[in-house]
């Protein structure tokens, strides 16, 4: 979403010389108005919360469970697990959230906002209302959605709408990776079923998509009332 104006002070037929103003804006995301990413989290944010309706009436393992279970081996004292849930300090979150912001404030405020607080909020939400209002238990603990997996998502969805398209897929490859092995590490020693951390995933990286294109919407429709309220000069008409 770039947040920049379009040069209008290039001459008609003039080609714009290296690093002017136009290139800027060339290089920067070619997203428009945030609507594609307020979608996008919105269903994925809203396929959590319907996940999250029906474990509240049926709190035992599903389909996912006994299919995802057959995929990682139970390994509760493994030690290399245990530092792979490490990645989901309280560390990684703040720093990884300034970080990602930091990456992209001179292209794009507002999404710099939206890396900022918005890993924070989704763990937040996860432990502090999904959890207790879902009430849903493994060996007596509130499971879903996984608090270590929405950070891990949340962090990564962050660095993926945060960095340069030109460099995205990578990062898209390694924020998959990253939180797939937190997925596995979590279920693997057993704190929760295989739902609860893609619940957790599927949430943090909803929650971002959702706030950045919402913040963008709204930019987006106050710019445009403002537009439409600032009146036109008016134009002499050419001497015969």
């Amino acid at each position: 979403m770039a947040d920049m104006e379009t040069n209008t002070d290039t001459a008609p037929g003039k080609v714009p010389s290296e690093g002017s103003e136009a290139d800027v804006t060339a290089d920067m995301d070619e997203d428009s108005g945030g609507g594609r990413e307020a979608i996008a989290g919105g269903i994925m944010v809203g396929l959590t919360v319907l996940a999250a309706l029906l474990l509240r009436w049926r709190s035992g393992p599903n389909f996912i469970d006994t299919w995802g279970s057959s995929l990682v081996h139970p390994a509760p004292h493994n030690s290399t697990w245990v530092h792979i849930t490490q990645i989901r300090s309280t560390s990684f979150l703040v720093a990884g959230s300034i970080l990602a912001a930091v990456v992209v404030i001179a292209r794009d405020r507002w999404r710099a906002l939206a890396c900022l607080i918005t890993p924070t909020l989704a763990v937040l939400l996860t432990e502090y209302f999904l959890k207790p209002v879902i009430a849903r238990r493994y060996e007596q603990v509130l499971t879903f959605p996984s608090g270590s997996t929405t950070v891990v998502a949340a962090v990564a969805m962050a660095w993926i709408i945060a960095v340069p398209r030109w460099i995205r897929p990578v990062v898209v490859i390694i924020g998959v990776f990253v939180v797939g092995l937190e997925c596995m590490a979590v279920v693997a020693l057993q704190w929760h079923f295989p739902s609860d951390a893609i619940g957790g995933a599927v949430f943090g990286a909803g929650m971002v998509l959702l706030v950045d294109g919402l913040l963008h919407l709204a930019v987006g429709s106050a710019r445009g009332r403002q537009a439409s309220a600032t009146p036109t000069p008016a134009v002499d008409a050419p001497s015969s």
